[in-house]
């Protein structure tokens, strides 16, 4: 699994790409939650470059899901997979978690929670 970074303003762009399951998801949970403990609050998530993703995979994201509440934070997945989407519905977890078509769409309904504080766009990074 890649994860590709790209801050902008208080968004936090995070880009999925290839396998969520037992063999990395427990790195993927430990990396998220870094973000949000070094302040990371409105996590923006691209879900389709996602090729596979099990119970495991479901699991972190619903960790990640819980901390980022915990500290008034927001997470938004948008443009699922059909495997994204596959697993989503079956799990329920498309009904516990914002879901949205387009980027563009996750960043409104993102905003339109009030957490947004600056319109303001800075330079994207992207790493892995």
């Amino acid at each position: 699994m890649d994860v590709i970074k790209e801050k902008r303003t208080d968004l936090l762009f995070l880009d999925l790409r290839g396998r969520l399951d037992d063999s990395n998801a427990q790195t993927l949970e430990e990396s998220l939650m870094r973000l949000i403990d070094d302040g990371a609050r409105q996590l923006i998530v691209d879900c389709s470059q996602v090729e596979y993703i099990n119970n495991a995979g479901i699991r972190t994201l619903l960790n990640v899901g819980r901390r980022i509440v915990t500290f008034n934070g927001r997470i938004a997945f948008h443009s699922l997979s059909q495997a994204a989407k596959d697993i989503f519905d079956k799990t329920g977890f498309a009904m516990a978690t914002r879901i949205y078509e387009t980027r563009e769409e996750a960043i409104a309904g993102v905003a339109a929670s009030g957490f947004l504080s600056s319109t303001r766009t800075e330079r994207g990074t992207r790493d892995k």
